[in-house]
């Protein structure tokens, strides 16, 4: 008997294999990087030694054959030296005191030295030049000739810039040792010197060596301190924007930002080696529980932290207060007068219209750290997936470039976005080129944060899902996403508050269109305008801190930790 059943074959539903969609997404990625990071660096290179006549090195002998220019170099040097070690020592004692004692009021002293972060790199100089400046008002009040402007104001503006960064890296650090070690060394009748001396610094160098590689790092390639409050002391940052901005000199701009990337980059190089000599170090058996301090080292650590803090709230209460009181200073010789100066509230220094200027910067400031924090975040957390998940080829050289950013001045990139794209129509002074340069600009620490948490999901989970059927976009948004969403958050509000804040990554990209509300801030003070300079200060860094506490509130709400 014929069976007359028929055989139907369903069409098989085309699956893009998962090799094919990671190799995609690290070619994408990398293509973005090599025209937004690598081309720009190699039309600085290509700017500083090629010209109409071919290659040539007279713009590097034009440098070091001017004294005035050369001297930036060695300005610069003094400059890092100086503060990396100062900072450094600092952070060291304030990390000591939050991690290693029992004093009171830690969350407090950690809260407000952190404030630096949320707040444009030109308010620690500004805050100095209202106090010590030449109408400053300590100036006034004691009648004093200050000169708090060149290397002196620099140094002490790089410290208060750099602190937070050092002491977060110390924290992390001196948490991790384990305190064992003390105690014992303790039990065989060693004092608290010989202690801190032979078992706790040796213990933590790695990370502070890594702290004091990163202070450097950040000092000499700092544009906003040394422009506002070094007059004629010039640094390697300051001498490329004059010589650009100033003498329309591109070629020797683009020469001493060569110059520049050099300790830039070894910086970062010893920094990246120390800090994964530090983890190296961190034992998952170390015992955060300390011993009871005596009354003499919380006294002694106590002081220090109120010191550092207080000195951190002076800052900020001196922008805010110079932002509102009607007349700053006051005139040399009336002291009696300073109840006076400083009860004379006025809101005329917050109408920028009067100043040339306009309160939508700020809004231009704002939609736009939105668009980073949107891109950035969801950047960081598909690279950091690919790379440290997938791992197909070509990843490591992804994981590389992602990288390189953290070593590259803000001033040289935006240099070499303005050089690179001058006949790029859709990118040149647009809003996109900015929200492409803040982006690269801050990527690396929004990827390093990602590939941590990614180390830290069992590889298992990610085996799991693709065993059972998922596929790699199925995998990662209903399995990976889930379990990455503290790192992403933080990121959002870390790429949001770094593009409030930015100023040398953009300095060369704004326009007469496009006006940022740091940038405006320089533009103030070089009008001589400071109040007002301190009015925009505050509006930027009141909204970082208020965006921050409402995702504090939320993450708290929903049991998430900020970092």
């Amino acid at each position: 008997m014929k069976d007359d059943r028929k055989i139907i074959i369903k069409p098989v539903k085309t699956v893009i294999p998962d090799q094919t969609t990671a190799y995609t997404i690290v070619a994408i990625i990398g293509i973005f990087f090599f025209f937004f990071l690598i081309l720009p660096l190699i039309q600085i290179l290509k700017t500083s030694i090629v010209t109409e006549t071919g290659i040539t090195f007279r713009n590097y002998i034009e440098y070091f054959g001017k004294a005035r220019i050369r001297r930036s170099l060695y300005n610069s040097f003094h400059i890092a030296v100086i503060t990396t070690t100062v900072t450094t020592v600092a952070a060291l004692l304030v990390a000591y005191a939050l991690t290693r004692t029992t004093i009171k009021g830690k969350t407090f002293y950690k809260s407000v030295s952190s404030l630096p972060l949320m707040a444009p790199s030109v308010v620690q100089a500004l805050a100095l030049i209202s106090l010590f400046g030449r109408n400053g008002l300590i100036t006034n009040l004691v009648g004093g000739k200050w000169d708090i402007y060149g290397a002196t104001g620099i140094i002490i503006s790089e410290i208060f810039y750099c602190f937070p960064y050092a002491l977060l890296i110390l924290i992390t650090t001196l948490s991790a040792v384990d305190t064992r070690l003390n105690e014992a060394a303790e039990s065989l009748g060693a004092g608290p010197l010989t202690v801190f001396w032979k078992i706790t610094l040796p213990s933590a160098r790695f990370g502070i060596f890594s702290a004091a590689a990163l202070c450097f790092n950040l000092t000499i390639t700092d544009f906003g301190n040394p422009i506002v409050i070094g007059g004629d002391f010039n640094v390697l940052a300051t001498e490329i924007y004059t010589q650009v901005e100033g003498m329309q000199r591109f070629d020797l701009g683009a020469t001493i930002s060569v110059i520049l990337l050099v300790p830039a980059i070894l910086a970062f190089t010893l920094n990246n080696y120390f800090t994964k000599r530090n983890y190296s170090l961190i034992s998952g058996a170390a015992r955060p529980i300390i011993k009871p301090s005596s009354k003499t080292k919380k006294a002694l650590f106590s002081s220090i932290s109120i010191l550092v803090t207080a000195s951190i709230i002076i800052i900020f209460l001196s922008i805010l207060w110079t932002s509102i009181v009607d007349v700053w200073g006051g005139r040399a010789g009336e002291s009696k007068q300073i109840l006076k100066w400083l009860t004379t509230f006025s809101t005329r220094h917050y109408d920028f219209s009067h100043r040339g200027r306009s309160i939508s910067v700020v809004w231009t400031s704002f939609w736009i750290s939105i668009i980073v924090a949107f891109f950035g975040g969801w950047l960081t957390l598909i690279a950091g997936y690919v790379v440290e998940k997938r791992k197909p080829r070509g990843s490591q050289l992804l994981y590389l470039i992602t990288v390189l950013p953290a070593a590259i001045p803000g001033l040289v990139l935006g240099l070499g976005y303005i050089l690179a794209f001058v006949t790029v129509n859709w990118l040149y002074y647009k809003a996109s080129i900015i929200i492409l340069n803040i982006l690269i600009a801050n990527f690396t620490l929004g990827m390093l944060s990602t590939m941590t948490n990614m180390k830290n999901i069992d590889k298992s989970v990610d085996e799991a899902s693709t065993s059972l059927g998922a596929d790699l976009p199925k995998s990662f948004f209903q399995v990976i996403f889930p379990l990455s969403r503290i790192s992403f958050w933080n990121n959002i509000l870390f790429f949001f508050e770094r593009s409030m804040v930015t100023i040398s990554a953009v300095i060369f990209l704004v326009s007469p269109k496009i006006q940022l509300a740091s940038i405006s801030i320089i533009h103030l003070i070089d009008d001589g305008y400071v109040e007002s300079a301190c009015a925009m200060s505050t509006i930027v860094v009141a909204i970082v801190i208020v965006i921050h506490i409402i995702f504090l509130a939320i993450f708290r709400k929903k049991g998430i930790k900020v970092m």
